[in-house]
C-alpha cells in the first residue's frame, strides 16, 4: 500500500497478534472495625472478586491485593487466580488512612505494575484521608447500615443492598 500510495514508502505495520500478558492490579480494603459483618465481607470479597476474574483474558491477568484495615493495616492478602480462605482480623475502630498510607507504601516498593484502582468496602465510620491518591477509588457502603456520609470529592460513593449480592449468588447456580 505504501509503495503504491508515496512511491518509495513501504508501510511496515506490527505484528496484528503479539502475546502479552498485562497484569493489572487491584486493591480492595475491608473495614474490619467492630461495626463491620463477617459474612456480609465474605460475600462482598466473594462477589467482587469473581467479578474482577470474570474481565480476565489472554492478554490480561489480574492481581488483587485484599487488605484489612480497622485502626491500623490487620492483614494484605495477594490473590492471583482464586479467592482463598479468609478470616476477618481487626474490629477495633476506623481510620481509613493507614490503607491509603500502607498502598501509596506499596506503590514505592514496586508491588504494583498497574493499579487500576482500590475498592473500600465500609459502614462509612471513620476518618476519610485529606488527599486524592493517584489511582481511582470507591468507597462501597451496604444500605442497611448505611448513614450519609460526606465521602471526599475525588472518591466514588456506591450503595449496596444486601439483596444486590444475594441476587448475584443465585444467579450463579
Amino acid at each position: 500500500f505504501g509503495m503504491e500510495t508515496y512511491g518509495n514508502m513501504p508501510l511496515i505495520e506490527p505484528l496484528e497478534t503479539k502475546e502479552m500478558k498485562k497484569i493489572e492490579d487491584f486493591v480492595i480494603v475491608i473495614d474490619t472495625s467492630m461495626s463491620c459483618n463477617g459474612s456480609l465481607i465474605r460475600r462482598f470479597l466473594e462477589e467482587t472478586y469473581s467479578v474482577l476474574a470474570e474481565s480476565e483474558s489472554f492478554f490480561r491477568k489480574i492481581q488483587v491485593h485484599i487488605i484489612q484495615c480497622d485502626e491500623k493495616i490487620q492483614d494484605d492478602q495477594v490473590i492471583h487466580n482464586h479467592l482463598e480462605d479468609f478470616n476477618v482480623r481487626g474490629f477495633g475502630g476506623t481510620d481509613f488512612r493507614p490503607a491509603f498510607t500502607y498502598v501509596e507504601h506499596l506503590i514505592k516498593m514496586g508491588a504494583f505494575q498497574r493499579l487500576r484502582g482500590l475498592l473500600y468496602f465500609t459502614d462509612g465510620y471513620g476518618t476519610f484521608p485529606a488527599k486524592m491518591p493517584p489511582y481511582d477509588t470507591a468507597f462501597v457502603f451496604m444500605k442497611d447500615d448505611y448513614r450519609d456520609v460526606d465521602v471526599p470529592p475525588w472518591a466514588i460513593k456506591l450503595i449496596l443492598e444486601e439483596e444486590d449480592l444475594e441476587r448475584r449468588q443465585e444467579d450463579e447456580y
